[in-house]
């Protein structure tokens, strides 16, 4: 694969695909993945390979990262019930003591 700019074979052609979605880099620096393709972008440059697998990497870390830190607070969610649980337990068995 070439490490130049992409120009696609069907430019400004109707292209029937399956799914689609861009993945754009804001002035900011930040990348991000839209799924509503008529939203209208102008690109400062042609876009290289690169910058391509670059930009699609950031989005699949981003995704990653969002999935592990809702995996951490469910997680931390149901240790918290636990410890909630033990607790009125406890003050349940102290009482019963007296």
């Amino acid at each position: 694969m070439p490490l130049d700019t992409v120009e696609s074979s069907n430019f400004g052609g109707s292209l029937n695909v399956r799914t689609a979605f861009m993945v754009v880099q804001h002035e900011n620096g930040e990348w991000e993945a839209i799924s509503d393709l008529s939203k209208s972008v102008t690109a400062e440059h042609p876009t290289s390979v690169i910058e391509m697998k670059f930009g699609c990497s950031e989005v699949v870390s981003d995704i990653e990262a969002s999935k592990q830190a809702a995996i951490t607070a469910h997680q931390l969610m149901a240790m918290t019930a636990q410890m909630q649980q033990a607790a009125q337990t406890r003050s349940l068995a102290d009482s019963l003591k007296l």
